[in-house]
């Protein structure tokens, strides 16, 4: 199965409605705007098997005709008051699943056969911090009962911490984990993206941005933010602070500690081009 995702970028601003040109998507958003304004991302995953001929799952381009449409006529309008991302979100996935139908049948599609399905839909409010719904046949859901919705925040904490496994001999260290195994220890600005997943429609245990941030900056960030791993967390004392235990030592301590919502995965970013992701198995 393939799986593939398309985005659209645009402000949240009357003037963000133009059709006088051609542009339907870009890397920045179109149209501009010169307005102090939110300027947000919708993403949708579909999956299928490619077209033997085209290659194709779909024509990107009627996602962003679709997009357009929902973003002119239903978004941008539900926003002349101040609105909650999720329910923007809540808007734009009734929205596409109605008229998804239509557009992945339209004769621009080339879709494949059997036509691919919607996975998710995402709504990134910023580079930190994105809602999800996704939908209930989507694979790593299939002990869901219930439509399902993802809250995805950003932290970050600097640490410093040496790998080194005391079964190796010091040469054996040095060989296999280099400068990283300097005596003296080096440090990381990390970046943790914690991942929480809920009812979509069960409002009343549904669990807030607010409570996300307080429970993770005291179970994690407040733990481990300008220490030495090695010298300064028990955890670490006997388990090598590799990002990829990081991650996993994280998602223990953050694992039934949202109510009703289950923690679906904790994301530690190394560097910008090394993360270790710890998923629910669930």
């Amino acid at each position: 199965m393939i799986w593939l995702s398309r985005e659209t970028r645009f402000a949240l601003t009357p003037d963000s409605i133009d059709d006088s040109g051609q542009q339907k998507n870009s890397w920045a958003g179109w149209p501009a705007t010169d307005l102090i304004a939110p300027q947000l991302r919708l993403q949708l995953i579909i999956a299928g098997t490619a077209d033997p001929q085209t290659g194709y799952l779909c024509n990107i381009k009627v996602i962003d005709n679709m997009f357009r449409d929902i973003i002119i006529n239903d978004l941008i309008p539900a926003a002349t008051k101040p609105v909650a991302a999720e329910t923007l979100l809540t808007i734009a996935w009734q929205r596409t699943v109605e008229l998804w139908p239509s557009f992945v049948t339209s004769p621009t599609a080339f879709a494949a056969k059997p036509l691919p399905t919607i996975q998710s839909l995402h709504l990134h409010q910023s580079p930190y911090l994105s809602y999800a719904r996704h939908a209930d046949h989507a694979p790593h859901l299939k002990a869901q009962t219930m439509p399902q919705s993802t809250l995805t925040h950003q932290f970050e904490f600097s640490a410093a911490h040496r790998l080194h496994c005391d079964q190796l001999s010091d040469s054996e260290n040095q060989e296999l984990f280099s400068k990283c195994n300097n005596p003296a220890g080096h440090g990381h600005n990390y970046v943790v993206e914690v991942s929480i997943s809920q009812a979509a429609t069960d409002h009343a245990s549904r669990i807030g941005l607010a409570q996300v941030i307080e429970t993770v900056n005291t179970l994690v960030i407040d733990k481990l933010d300008h220490k030495h791993l090695n010298v300064d967390i028990d955890y670490f004392a006997t388990v090598n602070p590799t990002v990829e235990n990081i991650s996993t030592a994280i998602f223990g301590w953050l694992d039934r500690q949202f109510g009703a919502a289950n923690l679906a995965s904790v994301k530690v970013f190394e560097t910008p081009k090394t993360w270790a992701e710890c998923r629910s198995v669930a």
